[in-house]
């Protein structure tokens, strides 16, 4: 959690999907999608999915990361639940923005999606 000067939890303008995380660390280590999926007993197209954004990473998933890559589920786990929580509530200021909710309302309303 990062907090700005006032207290106040700052969330993510563009928030990272744990995928691109995973996308460098493959690059870092020159190691293929396919490699990955070899050594992690899942599908290629599943990794494929896993680093564009379009799978989210799981419990069982983090688990065989942490078992090839030597980088503990936890970082993937919190790396997918900040990326969640970013995005719902990028979604949700952007909705009170489009009801023209006021702007004090709305630091009220979303502490709930901070919670």
């Amino acid at each position: 959690m990062i907090l700005n000067r006032k207290g106040e939890e700052i969330f993510a303008a563009h928030p990272t999907h744990p995928g691109e995380l995973l996308a460098d660390e493959l690059e870092t280590r020159q190691m293929t999608q396919k490699q990955l999926a070899t050594q992690t007993g899942v599908s290629a197209t599943f990794i494929s999915e896993l680093i564009r954004g379009k799978k989210s990473v799981s419990v069982a998933m983090a688990l065989k990361l942490e078992a090839t890559l030597e980088i503990d589920a936890s970082f993937w786990l919190n790396a997918q639940r900040n990326y969640n929580r970013d995005l719902a509530y990028q979604k949700a200021k952007q909705e009170m923005n489009r009801l023209n909710v006021p702007e004090a309302r709305q630091r009220e309303l979303l502490k709930a999606v901070a919670a």
